[in-house]
């Protein structure tokens, strides 16, 4: 097997995370809000990375924040769009799976929720519904999908060969300390959770991305959750 010269670019925002995949082919992982299309083009024109370069756009799991400009993402770069199946329904119509709350943080921001004006996202329908483990060779990275539910039904995470894994909102890092690793704000099931952060940390991981704060070690992520 060739060196692996695989290259992860986090696109922060005070907001949410995408990240993008620098492999023999690019893919991008989340869209972020809508309107974080731009800073997305920006931060792949910065790394000499052209829009019809994208292979695959990666959606971790089906909220706003995540799938906010994937349909303007998909217009602009042409690439095809991947979800898991139990969240494809609501990236159709550009909405997101109920919010179950997790703790009092969660019981605070499900009231700040329904406050807020929701954004306008406009939804696609999903070029690859995703249903086990998915190999990512033939879109130019050396990784997997895999199934990590508990934030939402489809809830998906990607591992690298060198050992980084993306998890989307499967682990949250803290408004205050973001390299802190905790619980989401929501979670469809804790249970699930749980059990998918165990076996994300089984694969052993140098670094764990997530879509709000972070990296995390796995030492960090071991300690908050299971001792």
């Amino acid at each position: 097997m060739a060196e692996n010269k695989q290259v992860v670019i986090p696109i922060t925002t005070p907001m949410v995370n995408s990240y993008i995949i620098r492999g023999d082919k690019p893919i991008l992982i989340d869209t972020g809000l809508p309107g974080y299309d731009a800073r997305i083009l920006q931060m792949m024109e910065e790394n000499g990375i052209s829009p019809g370069d994208i292979s695959l756009i990666i959606i971790t799991h089906c909220h706003q924040d995540h799938i906010g400009s994937v349909a303007a993402l998909k217009q602009k770069t042409g690439a095809p769009v991947a979800i898991h199946k139990a969240d494809a329904e609501y990236l159709k119509t550009g909405g997101s799976p109920p919010l179950h709350p997790v703790g009092s943080k969660g019981k605070t921001m499900e009231v700040l929720s329904k406050m807020m004006k929701k954004p306008v996202v406009t939804g696609l329908a999903p070029d690859i519904l995703i249903e086990g483990e998915m190999d990512l060779a033939k879109y130019g990275v050396n990784g997997k999908i895999i199934m990590t539910p508990g934030h939402t039904p489809g809830g998906i995470s990607i591992t690298l060969e060198g050992g980084e894994i993306l998890v989307g909102d499967l682990i949250f890092g803290g408004l205050v300390r973001p390299a802190a690793p905790g619980f989401p704000y929501f979670a469809s099931s804790v249970e699930q959770l749980l059990q998918s952060i165990q076996k994300v940390l089984d694969l052993q991981p140098s670094i764990i991305y997530a879509g709000h704060g972070g990296p995390f070690t796995a030492e960090s992520v071991r300690r908050r959750f299971f001792k």
